[in-house]
């Protein structure tokens, strides 16, 4: 997927999700399947959860969080965004 630089993501409605330690099960309603999130994948859905954000924004909440070369942040984070929006977890506006 190409990723704009003014692109914005959210939370999809059709999910519910709950955060245990540094682990986030997620439950997509229309399909019925549970997905679970790391420690940084629970991070990226908590900001989420916060407010619809863009690469940016959640590539710079990661740096400041975790210990991660920028590059690798940014790769990570648009692959995730990706798997999210494929099983229709995460959408743009």
């Amino acid at each position: 997927m190409n990723f704009d630089a003014n692109q914005t993501f959210k939370l999809s409605p059709r999910q519910v999700s709950s955060s245990l330690d540094n682990e986030t099960i997620i439950l997509n309603h229309d399909a019925g399947i549970y997905y679970d999130l790391n420690e940084v994948g629970t991070f990226i859905w908590e900001q989420l959860q916060q407010k619809p954000s863009t690469l940016a924004e959640l590539k710079n909440a990661i740096l400041e969080e975790f210990e991660v070369e920028e590059a690798t942040c940014e790769n990570d984070i648009k692959m995730l965004l990706t798997q999210l929006m494929d099983e229709k977890l995460v959408e743009t506006l």
